[in-house]
């Protein structure tokens, strides 16, 4: 079974891209969903401020995993993880084996150095719609 990444910002629009794109693929992959947050600028960073941020985090992948729907076969897990965008993706493209990094156009890295991570993790860059720039290494 193939294995992809999707960091996503838990929007709608997301959602219903990557329900279209799941709808499309056979067969099954084993997708990993990973939705990063953090807290507010200026906030200390405390177990409080921490507990909600998380709470928070948590009350919107099950929203947006809702809005997904039924996953078609595959295989998905989600994850949240205390990061920025761009951290949560580089962490776990280098941690952890992906055959695919599904993108929804949005960029969380520069495109070179995402270019490069691909290619050092031997990884495909597959996208969620058509409106995207094309992707040169550096």
């Amino acid at each position: 079974m193939q294995t992809a990444l999707f960091v996503t910002d838990c929007s709608v629009d997301s959602a219903l891209a990557l329900r279209n794109r799941l709808t499309a693929t056979h067969p099954p992959i084993r997708l990993t969903v990973v939705h990063p947050y953090d807290i507010e600028s200026g906030q200390p960073l405390n177990k409080t401020v921490l507990t909600v941020a998380r709470g928070a985090a948590i009350a919107r992948l099950k929203a947006w995993k809702a809005v997904l729907g039924d996953e078609q076969g595959h295989n998905l897990k989600t994850e949240i993880l205390f990061a920025s965008p761009e951290l949560a993706l580089r962490i776990h493209m280098l941690i952890r084996r992906y055959d695919a990094v599904i993108s929804d156009g949005q960029w969380l890295v520069n495109p070179h150095e995402l270019a490069n991570l691909l290619a050092q993790t031997g990884t495909q860059l597959h996208y969620l719609t058509d409106n995207v720039p094309e992707l040169v290494p550096a």
